[in-house]
């Protein structure tokens, strides 16, 4: 029971430190919607913008224990699109890990031998969300790649070059995250590179539709196929895998209903009705 009570006890105080942490964002999201005011496109980090003494303490914090990041930490940063620091994150992490210790204290002796657990769940809860958001990222741009390359096939009919055809796609992209890997992806060639230079570093990129994109263009380039034909058939593949993620993500609405239902409307259902009839028996 006591155990019980410490984990809905870090729920809730979870559940209430995202709440607040959201609250500027759900307001800027509403007044966008409104339109009184442009939405936040903004990095993650400035949900603390008004506690900077909080940010230089953990980020001190992080710098005490980890003064040289992992070139993985690193990495993550990045592919989530963060604007938190490695020595901020690593503070972080510390922070929280401390924090979920602290709600094992009133289990007593059983806390003491939990508290290592509380810990390490605390410590990695910070990397967990960041490696969520950067799963979302790629899913975003996974999402609006169909109607990129369809646009580029479109466009390399009517006569521009593969180059152009990026270029323009790019610029076209309704969302800020796929924009932003659109123009990564075209970086190289902006710098003098070629177009299949560029194709080839995206071919190690963590999105995988970027990467199946970059790959098809290489090998229509080796083998000498039409690069327009062959756009227009990749942007068929991809809007068909799109639309197969969406039924199986729609198929799995159905089986989310069923967990409020058995775990909370058919327990109260038997208290009320099995429960009054066993303690009417008893009395």
């Amino acid at each position: 029971m006591d155990l019980a009570a410490a984990v809905l006890t870090a729920i809730a105080v979870a559940s209430l430190v995202f709440h607040f942490a959201r609250r500027g964002a759900r307001r800027d999201a509403a007044m966008a919607v409104a339109g009184l005011k442009a939405a936040d496109k903004g990095d993650p980090g400035t949900r603390f913008r008004h506690f900077p003494a909080y940010r230089a303490g953990v980020a001190r914090l992080g710098r005490a224990f980890s003064p040289r990041p992992a070139a993985e930490v690193c990495g993550l940063l990045e592919t989530s699109g963060s604007a938190w620091t490695p020595q901020y994150l690593q503070g972080l992490r510390i922070v929280a890990g401390l924090a979920l210790s602290v709600l094992a204290i009133p289990l007593g002796l059983a806390g003491l031998l939990l508290t290592p657990l509380f810990f390490a769940a605390g410590y990695r809860a910070p990397v967990m969300a960041l490696k969520r958001k950067s799963s979302r990222r790629w899913e975003r741009v996974a999402a609006d790649l169909p109607e990129v390359v369809d646009l580029m096939a479109v466009l390399c009919f009517s006569g521009e070059s593969l180059f152009q055809a990026l270029r323009h796609s790019a610029g076209a992209c309704s969302h800020p995250v796929s924009r932003e890997v659109m123009e990564r992806v075209l970086e190289p060639v902006l710098l003098g590179e070629s177009a299949a230079t560029a194709l080839r570093h995206a071919a190690d990129h963590p999105c995988r539709e970027i990467r199946r994109f970059s790959r098809t263009l290489l090998r229509a380039e080796e083998f000498g196929a039409p690069v327009a034909d062959t756009l227009e058939e990749l942007a068929v593949e991809l809007a068909n895998a799109r639309r197969e993620k969406d039924r199986v993500r729609a198929s799995r609405v159905s089986v989310l209903i069923l967990l409020p239902l058995v775990f909370l409307i058919l327990p109260s259902f038997l208290l009320l009705t099995v429960g009054g009839m066993i303690l009417g028996h008893t009395l």
